[in-house]
């Protein structure tokens, strides 16, 4: 039995209850991330050019940046894509999703850890839209092979404006609903 001094001493997690709280909480922010993803694809197109999506899977990446960091936020967003591509089964959407979603990822983490933060969550969340859109058309240029897809960046770019704002202003609301520290906000 330890004494109430001893008790009063040591640490309230060890080492390794911090390690399994952390792949707890990664595993969970995949699998959300997975089952937006499936729902999102499981929907009829709500925006009208096609490829164009909301990003509800992005939610899971941004949530893992505000409460757990910014390495763990990449590795959510690269097992997501894995297990979401294996389930696909598609290759070229496996590619795009991966190097676009990584992408995002990088910009999102490095605007999220400047200090003092610049912008918001919900600007961080454009920022990483935008990257998202746009690395995913160049990936889909390199691929097919067809430069003229280039002409379809501004309707791409003018769509991650209001998704990465939805996307922003949701994470905010959940990192807030986890008592997390958000960027511009106070107290």
């Amino acid at each position: 039995m330890w004494s109430t001094s001893e008790r009063n001493r040591r640490p309230l997690y060890p080492p390794s209850d911090r390690r399994a709280s952390l792949v707890s909480q990664m595993g969970l922010l995949v699998a959300l991330g997975l089952v937006l993803q499936i729902i999102e694809g499981s929907i009829p197109p709500i925006l009208p050019l096609p490829g164009a999506k909301l990003g509800l899977a992005n939610l899971a990446t941004v949530i893992a940046l505000v409460t757990l960091g910014p390495w763990e936020a990449l590795a959510v967003n690269v097992l997501r894509c894995l297990l979401g591509g294996l389930l696909r089964g598609s290759f070229v959407g496996l590619a795009l999703s991966l190097t676009a979603g990584t992408a995002a990822t990088l910009v999102m983490a490095a605007l999220y850890s400047l200090w003092p933060r610049p912008f918001s969550l919900t600007g961080i969340s454009i920022a990483g839209a935008v990257t998202h859109n746009a690395v995913q058309l160049w990936v889909a240029m390199w691929l097919v092979g067809f430069p003229a897809l280039k002409y379809y960046l501004p309707y791409l770019l003018l769509i991650a404006l209001p998704t990465g704002f939805f996307i922003g202003v949701a994470a905010r609301r959940l990192a807030l609903a986890l008592n997390r520290a958000v960027p511009g906000e106070v107290g």
